[in-house]
């Protein structure tokens, strides 16, 4: 027979403990937010530079730890992936390769804005450098100017809701002084809320080998992004108008609809009935495909985050959302 001492003991009884923590769920099919993700030695070999923390291991999220499909909804390619959450009871009603590692295209800017939100006030200045040059004719952009100053409210808007990837480049350099070490503090903040199967390379969601994420990362991102109101405000706005000043300090008029069809108010595409979307952000690239996150809220104004990442088009992509936000209507 074995025997162990006092202290031998307790790291046992802790370590039972820890164990029916991460294996005990809050729904069907669910467990911690670890479960199903990557281990610390395998995280560390890809190159990520925050450690695990340990209060991460009891947060209060949810993992679906198998598919939960979508009744009469095929996938239009291999790289879909949908999820849909009941924020409040921390529930999934729908979850199809949630955990695959995807290109996550101008989602990536939900953790730009959401380390702007934790680390900046709104009416600070930002001077515009080189970064916010080089980019390709396609390549969605403001377009900033070198010395353009703008505040940090007038540059969240112009990048979660227009998608500006000139932007996401001056957020990221006027916070950590160069794109490298922003991307380490995006890697670190990732790390910090489980999103353990997420890599970032840039601020703006361009594609990179190494830039991936999974539908359930994305809801745990956006899960802390709408803590902040001002988040809400300007994700869930259509228009917005404003005035900032040129490297000569002349004034620059601009005005940039949301990306988002479902706020957009001159399109056609909207909700089931009974669903409001509050607003979240759009992405496209060739390698990510067209991917939407929302928050919504059903009839009742219970909220939910709608995930569908990776369809072919954007017809495919409002369609899938439509089909995946019903089934709020049943839960």
């Amino acid at each position: 027979m074995i025997r162990f001492n006092g202290i031998y003991k307790i790291k046992i009884v802790c370590l039972l403990t820890a164990v029916l923590m991460l294996t005990c769920g809050c729904g069907n099919s669910f467990s911690s937010a670890y479960s199903s993700s990557v281990l610390a030695s395998e995280v560390a070999g890809r190159g990520f530079t925050a450690e695990l923390k340990a209060d991460s291991f009891a947060r209060d999220f949810c993992v679906v730890n198998e598919d939960i499909p979508v009744p009469g909804l095929e996938l239009a390619n291999n790289i879909e992936a949908i999820l849909l959450v009941d924020v409040n009871n921390r529930n999934a009603l729908a979850a199809v390769n949630a955990h695959r590692q995807i290109h996550p295209a101008s989602t990536t800017k939900l953790m730009t804005a959401l380390i702007a939100l934790e680390n900046c006030s709104m009416d600070e200045k930002i001077i515009l450098g080189e970064e916010v040059t080089g980019f390709r004719y396609d390549e969605q952009v403001l377009p900033g100017k070198v010395g353009d100053v703008m505040t940090m409210d007038q540059a969240l808007h112009f990048m979660l809701m227009f998608s500006a990837n000139d932007i996401s480049n001056a957020i990221a350099v006027h916070i950590a002084g160069s794109l490298s070490a922003f991307c380490d503090m995006m890697n670190e903040k990732a790390m910090e809320i489980g999103a353990t199967n997420t890599h970032f390379s840039n601020p703006h969601g361009l594609d990179a080998d190494d830039h991936m994420t999974t539908a359930y990362d994305l809801y745990l991102i956006l899960s802390e992004c709408i803590k902040y109101d001002k988040f809400t405000e300007i994700v869930s706005s259509p228009e917005y108008s404003t005035v900032y000043y040129d490297a000569n300090g002349e004034s620059v008029e601009r005005t940039v609809r949301s990306t988002d069809l479902f706020i957009r108010t001159d399109k056609d595409v909207d909700p089931p009935s009974g669903i409001t979307v509050i607003g979240g952000k759009t992405g496209t690239t060739g390698g990510a495909g067209h991917c939407l996150i929302v928050l919504c809220r059903d009839i009742s104004g219970n909220p939910y985050i709608s995930c569908v990442m990776g369809t072919p088009d954007t017809d495919t992509l409002y369609s899938h959302q439509q089909t995946v936000m019903s089934l709020i209507l049943n839960n």
